[in-house]
């Protein structure tokens, strides 16, 4: 006999399942999950709400036999400006993207749930949601167990105030170095990763991501070309945003 259990999560995806039925992917403080949401693509139906991602909710489900079903909710964030806003929607698509693929390589898998909550908070909020994508991006890398070296010269070991940033060497080369070598970021590029790496998520507010964003520094060709050269990963999402940019 099937148990019910009530849980939180995000709603990370949906999609159409068999009649009118969604099967969702959630994130949950345990990892991610899916559950059939019944009735979901039906005209009237109350549990629409719960298939639009993104959306936290409180919900009760069936023991997965073999898959969960969601019997009912409540929502407690449903994420409306970053539906309704083209950009954010389409950057959220990013960060769904990678929650999908590198979930299950993260152990603590309640700092994730976390961090992922507190990003869509500022995506919700912000007037600058591709500061808010570089900031997820870059701070996933550290719970993968990839995040690069940021304070030595990663080619002699020397250590300085200044460093260029090469993906090559999987973090931060000094002066004499990059006069030799490729890097992608000079200094004051890479110093912008470094705020992005180093700030702790309740410290983030609007201010701080405005002095990012008036910056003007671009990352994300030097992120996608980490995420490519140390988990083997091309953003299929963050290809179709640069073309819509």
């Amino acid at each position: 006999m099937k148990k019910l259990i009530k849980k939180k999560g995000i709603v990370i995806t949906s999609r159409d399942y068999k009649e009118s039925a969604r099967m969702l992917t959630i994130l949950t403080p345990d990892g991610l999950e899916q559950a059939i949401l019944r009735g979901a693509n039906k005209i009237n139906s109350k549990n629409k709400s719960f298939a639009i991602a993104p959306v936290e909710v409180e919900y009760i489900a069936t023991t997965p036999s073999p898959l969960s079903t969601f019997t009912e909710g409540f929502i407690l964030s449903n994420y409306t400006q970053v539906k309704m806003d083209t950009e954010k929607s389409l950057l959220f698509s990013g960060i769904a993207e990678k929650v999908l693929m590198f979930a299950e390589n993260i152990d603590n898998k309640t700092q994730f749930y976390d961090f992922i909550q507190s990003i869509l908070q500022q995506l919700e909020i912000t007037h600058h949601p591709h500061v808010v994508l570089n900031l997820f991006e870059i701070k996933l890398l550290y719970l993968l167990g990839i995040s690069p070296i940021l304070n030595q010269c990663m080619r002699c070991k020397n250590i300085e105030n200044d460093y260029a940033f090469s993906v090559f060497f999987g973090g931060t080369i000094c002066s004499s170095c990059a006069s030799r070598v490729g890097y992608q970021l000079d200094v004051t590029e890479t110093k912008i990763w470094k705020y992005l790496y180093l700030i702790k998520m309740e410290k983030v507010d609007e201010v701080f991501l405005e002095l990012i964003a008036k910056s003007q520094v671009s990352l994300d060709e030097t992120i996608d070309q980490y995420y490519e050269r140390y988990m083997d990963f091309t953003s299929k999402a963050k290809q179709i945003i640069k073309k819509v940019s």
